[in-house]
């Protein structure tokens, strides 16, 4: 007992003078703003050994040589945040505000609720006429449905179709009739979509196939986004839209990381993991929901049943393409760890994990070399 009552007092003492030393470190290094105060709060977690992904190809500048420069904005009711490393201050605010704009700009391009989106116009002529879209939307367009044929609906686009038969905001909660959801059902489908690339024209089969982005707006905003800060010149850099982020570079000589949140208790610890030139994406029953005799109805619906998915409570993917990343998100929530995990298992560029009912975590293998997940967290 005294022996180990003396180990645990030099491990404390050890400790404590390993932060006083880096708290010296950062005193020299002199950074500005605040890039080395978010590192000291968060050294005790750093300094566990973590597995890292491979290096990125662009070198990382070192922390004593640059500026760190965050911009912030409220769009369409989300909070969106860009945080750069630049040699440039100016540069660096330039571009963290490019990034902002472009961001507002996928959303009033693609946003349902926005009267002059190419979204708005494709769902206004469902099933009467095609819609010349740009190209840019036709491109997303194109990989959208290449997900919905892969993930055998499970990602769907026109799951706006059900849409209004849903409401989780007004109270009383009212849930559809099953006829109701069965005659919308008709008008779900990959190949309800008609694309004609060489007028880059769209057009809905079937009157009342609504087609919906929502599913790849964040993913789409982050992977537009980087490629402006990347003709920028910038190397080290995190964008964030809501609870999805995507990171490239280095903070320093450590890889950037992420929490991946327990949606259903917040104030739980959350879960971290590394990235590197790559989106984390989250889907969950907890965006919008609502409780009824003891069942949660949620906006994470299966297209296939018109009903929202059972059995899991939320699905993170790791990817190299955010928006590909986040569309995946929502077929694992619907898959669940079975299927869902062989989903991803056919995409090299993609992992993720999904945490079932019970709270237990199923996890796709590479997983390991981004986090380091338990094996069950708590979701009542």
């Amino acid at each position: 007992m005294t022996a180990a009552a003396g180990t645990s007092s030099t491990s404390t003492r050890g400790s404590v003078i390993l932060q006083w030393l880096f708290a010296l470190e950062v005193r020299r290094m002199n950074m500005k703003h605040t890039c080395m105060t978010a590192v000291l709060l968060t050294w005790p977690q750093l300094a566990v050994a973590q597995p890292h992904p491979a290096p990125v190809a662009a070198p990382a500048v070192a922390p004593e040589d640059v500026d760190q420069v965050e911009e912030a904005r409220l769009i369409h009711g989300v909070q969106a945040s860009v945080r750069v490393y630049s040699k440039d201050a100016a540069a660096g605010h330039a571009a963290a505000q490019a990034a902002i704009n472009e961001i507002a700009r996928i959303y009033d391009k693609y946003d349902l609720h926005t009267r002059d989106s190419e979204a708005t116009a494709i769902n206004s002529a469902a099933g009467t006429e095609e819609v010349l879209v740009s190209e840019e939307t036709f491109q997303l367009l194109t990989r959208m449905l290449d997900l919905c044929r892969r993930s055998n609906g499970a990602y769907d686009p026109t799951v706006a179709s059900y849409d209004f038969l849903w409401n989780f905001s007004i109270r009383p909660f009212v849930r559809p009739l099953a006829d109701e959801i069965t005659g919308r059902r008709k008008m779900i489908g990959c190949d309800k979509v008609i694309l004609k690339p060489v007028q880059h024209a769209v057009r809905t089969a079937t009157p009342g196939t609504r087609i919906t982005f929502a599913g790849v707006l964040h993913g789409f905003a982050l992977e537009r986004t980087s490629e402006v800060l990347r003709k920028a010149g910038l190397n080290d850099f995190r964008i964030r839209i809501g609870n999805d982020q995507f990171a490239q570079g280095r903070v320093g000589t450590r890889h950037w990381f992420t929490a991946a949140p327990n949606t259903r208790k917040p104030e739980e610890e959350p879960m971290q993991v590394y990235l590197t030139s790559q989106a984390a994406m989250t889907v969950s029953d907890s965006d919008h929901f609502v409780l009824k005799n003891g069942k949660r109805y949620h906006d994470g619906l299966d297209p296939r049943t018109g009903m929202p998915a059972e059995g899991t409570v939320q699905a993170t993917v790791i990817g190299s393409d955010p928006t590909m990343a986040g569309a995946m998100a929502h077929a694992l929530l619907v898959l669940g760890p079975k299927a869902g995990l062989a989903m991803l298992a056919h995409d090299k560029q993609a992992e993720g994990f999904v945490v079932d009912a019970t709270g237990k975590i199923f996890a796709s293998p590479a997983m390991t070399e981004y986090a380091h997940l338990p094996a069950k967290m708590p979701v009542e």
